[in-house]
């Protein structure tokens, strides 16, 4: 789980940028994007929102799986 704010939002909401703290043991600080893995976590989400949020490693890289604002 994150923290973080996020920067952008794709127009199909299959990706999210997010400017995250450091994920304790798990990867540092930084802006990242994310795939999405079901567009409609997005709907009330936008930029500038501060969110906690889910990642998981699917092997081909990062799927946010949860999210909600803070």
């Amino acid at each position: 789980m994150g923290t973080g704010t996020v920067e952008s939002i794709a127009s199909d909401h299959k990706t999210v940028q997010i400017n995250h703290e450091e994920i304790k043991d798990y990867m540092p600080a930084m802006s990242m994007s994310f795939i999405v893995r079901k567009p409609d976590l997005l709907d009330s989400i936008n930029p500038g929102d501060r969110v906690d949020f889910t990642i998981r490693d699917h092997g081909s890289g990062y799927v946010l799986i949860a999210i909600r604002k803070r």
